[in-house]
């Protein structure tokens, strides 16, 4: 038994959740990107929250954004989500700089300003150990079928047999996960593995404020990473006023 059809579409050979649509996958490779814009790319459920609710904190700690994390922090850029009007990138094009982009989009379907990136354009990517993100990605689904009105989410097995050929939402993990690693040499891009960070958040943090070029005193970065914990990062979105963020955590083991 595969996950129920109407949980996603294929795409170019590539599944996509239903509030992604043609029409934003074609828009995208034109998306511009602008020279000050932080690209956070990954597959779903490998930390992409962590690490933006970081970035937002390095930037509104160097004084780069006075917008509040609610605000800054955006859906993905190719999604509808259930609260908005618009897809992500078109909200995103009208939202002052500097922006802080997100997308689980393979690199392949990513605007041209992020797969082949000029200038100062930062690209982050976010990786983490398949298995834990399947887990991960099912019991997401799981608490956000009733949101979504999806019904009844597939058994495990039936899940992990769909996440490992590709017949889930964005596609086979692997595949990717390889289009953005192929980028790992390139100045723009900085990878990240959610296993080190759990294990050294406060090297992390360093490395990320490095990346972002924002310099910061010792003891400002030390409360970053302490305030990024798990624990903090699930009391703050427990908070959120959007449902679907107020599930996005659960145990956060790797």
């Amino acid at each position: 038994m595969a996950v129920r059809s109407r949980e996603f579409w294929a795409y170019k050979e590539t599944h996509f959740p239903p509030n992604v649509t043609k029409e934003a996958l074609e828009a995208l490779p034109d998306f511009q990107i602008r020279d000050d814009d932080i690209v956070v790319a990954s597959y779903p459920k490998t930390g992409s929250n962590w690490l933006l609710g970081i970035v937002c904190k390095l930037l509104r700690s160097a004084g780069k954004t006075e917008e509040s994390a609610e605000s800054l922090l955006t859906g993905p850029m190719e999604m509808t989500l259930p609260t908005a009007e618009h897809a992500g990138y078109v909200t995103l094009a009208a939202k002052p700089s500097p922006r802080i982009v997100k997308t689980h989009v393979p690199i392949r379907f990513a605007p041209r300003g992020v797969s082949k990136p000029q200038n100062q354009v930062k690209v982050l990517v976010m990786m983490r150990n398949p298995k834990d993100s399947a887990v991960s990605y099912y019991n997401f689904n799981k608490r956000l079928a009733p949101l979504m009105s999806m019904g009844d989410p597939p058994a495990w097995e039936d899940y992990a047999q769909a996440f490992v050929g590709g017949r889930v939402k964005y596609g086979n993990y692997c595949d990717h996960l390889l289009g953005w690693w192929q980028m790992r040499d390139d100045p723009h891009f900085l990878i990240l593995k959610y296993e080190d960070m759990k294990k050294d958040l406060l090297s992390s943090v360093k490395t990320i404020a490095t990346f972002l070029e924002i310099a910061l005193d010792e003891a400002t970065i030390a409360a970053i990473a302490e305030e990024s914990t798990f624990n903090r990062m699930k009391e703050y979105f427990g908070r959120s006023k959007w449902p679907t963020k107020r599930i996005i955590h659960r145990k956060g083991l790797c």
